[in-house]
């Protein structure tokens, strides 16, 4: 029985495909200029795709979508840097030997605070510079081998650094910091790569989900070491990293490479094998739909000659030429939205909130817990919903959501009752949620698949690079906004972020397109004929947008 069902579904999804290759093959046949490739491999390809859901994909391209999961491990050391940061700064044994005493209590100066906060973001900001270079050379592989090296010899330095030697921790945190900037943005790439089109969106959005689950993980380990009264405190955070890399560098000789660098590359053969090896599961079902391993290298191929026919170049400043010019505006300004929104100041200032609302610093850290559990909690969510709603809707709602409660906070901050305080610290929750659930993993979809493949991995470390410049800024800013003896907003905050998303909400309107079933090649095609973002979802082609 079970059998039978396969196969009339099969036969579904092939009838589906044969009707949309009949209605969108004549753009193929349609194309009279020699210097476009002709895209009939690329009709029948994104028609397959179409015909997939997302449980069919998986089951039908289960390695791809293990190897892209795999792969995301590198976002998760980012999410547990990123974490570790403040938290370790919360850990009496972590400022008794890297600060001064005054006052009974000891105190890491504001300096070193600002250096250990920074190192990680300036480090990652380089790695995002040079992920394109080395990516292309290396490919995606031998990218996140380097990575590892390199994040092996950043955590060894924080591991052994002696007590009071803060420069070598701030040079460990920066060399770890350039690793983590190329994981994430690789990344990214190689999920948009390996992953059919139905799954694309949800590999994707797995970057941000094992960022959180880093996060999580990190203020697990703090919490379970920091009462400690020794070295180990810290070091055993610290020490948890190595497990990452060791794990990503273990795995990588059976990873497969990613098939468009391999086209790129002229490695025909290998691009081959590759694409029949992680399809290799469904074997039977390629013989059903007359979906084979030579179609898909096909679309990879004239996808490449359609982008070529396009720009003849792949170099950095063809980032900003042309229509590649708006899609790197928009690769780079979701993370100027996502940081815009308040993500820093509500996440980085929770156990402020729990201890105005009057909980003990125990029950604050454990309520940190609370909050990163939730973000995990969200970005599981958002798997299900990115392909049923879409990118773009999922993403405005969100920001609106964020909008919305980041203002309610500052109301809550007018009058300062045990009532308000502990609202505040409801909101702080549900904010989480909302963006963990919209604005976090998304950014990683689309500033993901906006670019094309030509110049995917020079515009994705330039997204990693924007994310990382606007999060230091928030960090330097916001104590000046908050702390007692400079501005003293406390919750007041809350007004300025919110603001700041209503008018990323503006710009979202008109600029975030809804890439949701559209193929590479089709996202290049709209890109340059100037569709509006708007109109994305409902766009349909014809011969002359050829």
């Amino acid at each position: 029985m079970a059998a039978d069902e396969r196969k009339k579904r099969r036969e579904t999804s092939m009838s589906d495909v044969k009707e949309a290759v009949e209605n969108i093959e004549e753009i193929g046949r349609g194309t009279s200029s020699p210097a476009v490739p002709a895209l009939g491999a690329l009709a029948k390809a994104a028609a397959t795709d179409r015909a997939l859901s997302p449980l069919q994909a998986i089951r039908l391209y289960w390695r791809a979508f293990f190897w892209c999961l795999f792969m995301c491990i590198g976002a998760l050391l980012a999410g547990y840097d990123v974490q570790i940061t403040g938290g370790l700064l919360s850990v009496p044994s972590f400022r008794r030997d890297f600060g001064f005493e005054s006052g009974g209590q000891y105190i890491l100066a504001a300096s070193w605070q600002s250096a250990f906060n920074s190192a990680s973001s300036v480090g990652c900001m380089l790695g995002g510079l040079s992920v394109g270079i080395i990516s292309d050379k290396l490919g995606r592989r031998g990218t996140v081998g380097i990575c590892g090296i390199i994040s092996l010899v950043g955590i060894f330095i924080q591991f052994f650094t002696p007590a009071h030697n803060n420069g070598m921790l701030v040079a460990g945190k920066f060399i770890n910091g350039i690793s983590l900037g190329i994981y994430v943005a690789t990344s990214s790439s190689y999920c948009v790569e390996l992953s059919p089109t139905a799954l694309r969106g949800i590999t994707t959005a797995a970057v941000n989900l094992w960022v959180a689950f880093g996060q999580l993980l990190s203020n697990a380990a703090i919490r379970g070491a920091g009462a400690r009264t020794d070295a180990y405190a810290y070091r055993i955070p610290f020490a948890t990293q190595f497990i990452f890399p060791v794990i990503l560098l273990l795995g990588l000789p059976f990873a497969p490479e990613s098939p468009w660098w391999l086209v790129r590359k002229h490695r025909m053969e290998d691009a081959h094998r590759v694409i029949a090896w992680v399809g290799g599961a469904n074997a039977q079902a390629v013989a059903d739909t007359d979906t084979d391993v030579d179609l898909q290298l096909r679309q990879i191929r004239e996808t490449i000659e359609l982008e070529d026919y396009y720009a003849r170049t792949s170099r950095l400043w063809d980032l900003f030429r042309g229509a590649n010019r708006r899609r790197t505006a928009i690769s780079c300004m979701v993370f100027v939205v996502q940081q815009s929104s308040g993500v820093t100041f509500v996440i980085g200032f929770s156990s402020y909130f729990f201890e105005l609302a009057g909980f003990s610093d125990n029950a604050s850290f454990d309520l940190g817990l609370v909050v990163t559990a939730v973000g995990v909690a969200g970005n599981l969510l958002v798997l299900y919903t990115l392909n049923r709603f879409g990118r773009r809707t999922i993403w405005n709602a969100s920001l609106y959501g964020c909008a919305f409660v980041n203002l309610l906070i500052g109301f809550l901050s007018i009058r300062t009752t045990e009532g308000t305080r502990l609202g505040v610290v409801a909101f702080v929750i549900i904010y989480l949620f909302i963006y963990q659930a919209g604005l976090g993993p998304l950014g990683y979809t689309i500033y993901a698949e906006v670019p094309s493949s030509k110049l995917r991995s020079k515009a994705v470390g330039m997204g990693i690079l924007t994310n990382q410049c606007c999060t230091m800024i928030v960090n330097i800013v916001v104590p000046y906004l908050v702390n007692p003896d400079e501005a003293n907003l406390n919750g007041y905050v809350g007004f300025i972020f919110g603001g700041f998303a209503v008018l990323g909400s503006i710009w979202s309107w008109f600029y975030i397109p809804e890439t949701k079933d559209r193929t590479i090649d089709e996202l290049d095609v709209m890109f340059e004929e100037r569709v509006p973002a708007r109109k994305f979802a409902s766009y349909t082609f014809k011969k002359a947008d050829l």
